[in-house]
């Protein structure tokens, strides 16, 4: 029963994320948006790709373990048995990271894998997806790597520049700190987007407690629990009704990042806010995880203020263009071709949206009900949001007298008629100028003629 429901509810997650035509609409920021905490912040509508609200997204930021992502994604891809390709917990990986600790200082969270542990893929995709086990990420990437974690790392940036992240880099496969492990608000979004058209990606995310296989070291097999607090219904404090997955992510030197989806009433959104700060300006630790503050109140602000309205419906009359060749119709009433719907606050009608006919100066019969003719911009606030083709609302048939009138017209219109007549005129001329020379001098020598000899 528990795989079926999380099957259902991986099928809502996937079918949310299906690409639509997108509008390009700014909506205005939250009336709260200058309380925020987190310096970056992306927000994208799935059902219909509409940005409704974004902040320094371009920005460069460092992602912390969201870096998991990215390494979760090449398993997937790159790993033909999840279940039954394993590896082992090598020395290099356990003295990296407790020299980390130990000598760094830094809280290296792990999953509690003891070294030469053996685990399969699948087991170590969990233990760094929910637990955000660095380790296990390492493990990863040391055994798609052949033992090269920079390879890995190579693949890694390979496929984020395939996704379209143009200003993301990274340099180790679990997000720890380093100046050249970066990315943005935006590219995270991307890679996360991509990421959940992945069924199996959207089962591991949404899993809130999993347990591994028995090990060769732990016979009842390791238990991981996510760290993603707004997802677990136990947790009254930041519990969110709607949302699932997808990661979290701190770091001293970034902040706290967080990724989530969720949906209510058929709408879906999917989140990135980065760079929430852990202490305030005194140096104490906030007591709350300032990125689910946020994410709560821009899940909150995105549900009770936005929904898809059609704003021009299929034959709705726009305009009317001047028709040429019949003898009764001298306009032909243009209508919109499809339906236009986008993502809007609440507070917008179809009475808000002006519109702008792009059409010929006419039309010449014959015309088919139906036939394209010219498009209308939808603007709203003066920004255009989109376009909509216009057809012709009736047959409207050629008058054949018309017709050929307009032909001789043309004709006499054409360059070749022009240059033909212009070329005669010419011609024409210039006989009657020879005619003219021609019979001046023939009286001439007939005058000549008929003149009497000069006697002597």
């Amino acid at each position: 029963m528990k795989r079926l429901l999380s099957a259902f509810l991986t099928l809502i997650i996937l079918c949310s994320f299906v690409s639509l035509p997108v509008s390009a609409i700014n909506h205005a920021p939250p009336p709260f948006a200058d309380t925020l905490n987190s310096k970056a912040i992306y927000m994208v509508n799935t059902d219909s790709g509409e940005v409704v609200y974004e902040k320094d997204s371009q920005g460069k930021m460092y992602p912390a373990s969201l870096t998991k992502i990215m390494t979760c994604i090449l398993a997937l891809e790159m790993v033909d048995d999840l279940d039954n390709e394993t590896t082992s917990l090598k020395t290099y990986i356990q003295e990296y990271l407790y020299n980390l600790r130990v000598n760094g200082g830094v809280d290296v969270q792990t999953g509690g894998i003891y070294l030469n542990e053996t685990l399969c893929i699948r087991d170590l995709l969990y233990a760094m997806m929910l637990q955000s086990a660095n380790e296990a990420a390492m493990m990863v990437a040391d055994y798609i790597g052949d033992g090269s974690i920079e390879y890995f790392c190579e693949l890694m940036n390979a496929k984020a520049k395939e996704i379209g992240a143009k200003n993301t880099n990274f340099s180790n496969p679990s997000g720890l700190y380093d100046s050249n492990n970066y990315s943005t608000a935006y590219d995270m979004a991307k890679i996360a987007e991509y990421a959940m058209q992945n069924p199996e990606f959207v089962e591991i995310v949404t899993t809130q407690v999993y347990t591994s296989q028995p090990t060769n070291k732990q016979e009842n097999g390791i238990q991981w629990v996510s760290t993603n607090r707004m997802q677990n219904p136990g947790n009254t404090e930041y519990y969110y009704d709607g949302l699932q997955g997808i990661k979290t992510g701190t770091l001293e030197e970034s902040g706290s990042n967080f990724i989530s989806t969720a949906t209510r009433d058929g709408y879906t959104y999917l989140l990135v806010v980065m760079g929430a700060p852990l202490e305030d300006d005194t140096g104490a630790t906030y007591a709350k995880n300032l990125a689910f503050v946020d994410t709560k109140y821009l899940y909150d602000w995105a549900f009770e203020n936005f929904r898809v309205k059609t704003l021009m419906d299929v034959g709705d009359p726009i305009a009317e263009v001047p028709v040429r060749l019949n003898w009764d119709k001298d306009h032909v009433q243009l209508l919109a071709s499809e339906k236009y719907q986008a993502l809007v606050h609440n507070e917008v009608t179809s009475d808000s949206v002006q519109t702008i006919p792009e059409l010929p100066d006419h039309v010449d019969a014959p015309i088919e009900k139906g036939e394209e003719i010219g498009y209308v911009k939808l603007m709203l606030e003066g920004q255009e949001i989109g376009r909509v083709a216009l057809v012709a609302g009736e047959n409207i048939e050629q008058s054949k007298a018309l017709y050929y009138m307009d032909k001789v017209k043309s004709f006499f219109n054409t360059f070749l008629f022009k240059f033909v007549f212009v070329f005669v005129l010419v011609i024409i001329v210039l006989y009657i100028a020879l005619m003219v020379v021609r019979n001046h001098n023939k009286r001439r020598y007939q005058s000549r003629r008929r003149k009497p000899p000069t006697k002597l």
